[in-house]
């Protein structure tokens, strides 16, 4: 596999995000499974490939892993398109047709486990669009397609070079944009997340960087009662995601305003 054919398509693995893959309509090249690959999955694979007419192979397993770099394939990869990453433009659709938008902003979230298992948590709650900065965020490479379980074929992302700009365009159009910070701001569970909100979830390490605050409407502080004062930037993430879902299922927040 040479680098140019690398960076022009995605290979991925795993059972799961290759069924997710296939389902959501992305275009796939090939799907390839290893010659003892079997069970229910790998039938349904195998379905699948049929009905979407999509050239499937077996391999023997160490082809699987020379193509996929890695150990844990499960049996199961396939070659396709790269994720799509939606025009910046798109966001004014975004505001004018969808009501009260969930939007989730991703400031500079390098590792690609934790970028993948925020991306399926998104799409369990619900997100409407997701939003990273073009430098400083992990490719949408074959761990985080894993990580995510196969979520992050039915998500919108857009990647920009000019973030706050976005916030401010947000706050033009009656958007709360809220950022999750560690100590400083109004309790999680006393904010309303009914109205239109752009939640921005910091790094592992910096957090949400300094220069994006005077562009945030509200800071949002997640409680905690043990010593290591530290959420994963994930697990964070999955916390104040199913917040906003909660409210918006309920039609309240824990204020009932």
């Amino acid at each position: 596999m040479t680098e140019a054919d690398k960076k022009e398509k995605l290979y991925i693995y795993g059972r799961q995000p290759v069924i997710e893959a296939i389902r959501s309509g992305h275009k796939i090249f090939e799907v390839w499974l290893g010659k003892d690959s079997q069970g229910s999955a790998v039938k349904t694979i195998e379905n699948l490939c049929k009905t979407h007419q999509i050239k499937l192979n077996r391999k023997e397993k160490n082809e699987l892993q020379k193509w996929t770099g890695s150990v844990v394939h499960q049996g199961v990869a396939a070659r396709l398109e790269p994720v799509s990453i939606i025009d910046e433009k798109e966001i004014d659709k975004t505001l004018q047709y969808i009501p009260a938008p969930f939007i989730l902003v991703l400031d500079q979230i390098q590792d690609p486990h934790n970028l993948g298992a925020i991306l399926r948590s998104a799409e369990a709650c619900g997100v409407d669009l997701i939003i990273m900065p073009v430098k400083g965020s992990a490719p949408i490479n074959a761990t985080v397609v894993k990580t995510s379980a196969g979520a992050v074929f039915y998500l919108r992302l857009m990647m920009t070079g000019n973030l706050p700009g976005l916030l401010e365009k947000f706050q033009m159009n009656g958007i709360s944009t809220i950022a999750t910070l560690p100590n400083r701001g109004q309790q999680l569970y006393e904010m309303n997340f009914l109205k239109g909100v752009a939640v921005i979830i910091g790094s592992e390490g910096e957090g949400v960087r300094k220069n994006l605050w005077p562009y945030c409407t509200h800071r949002a502080v997640i409680p905690q009662k043990g010593k290591v004062n530290s959420l994963n930037a994930s697990v964070a993430a999955g916390i104040v995601l199913y917040e906003v879902l909660r409210q918006r299922i309920s039609g309240k927040n824990t204020d009932n305003s």
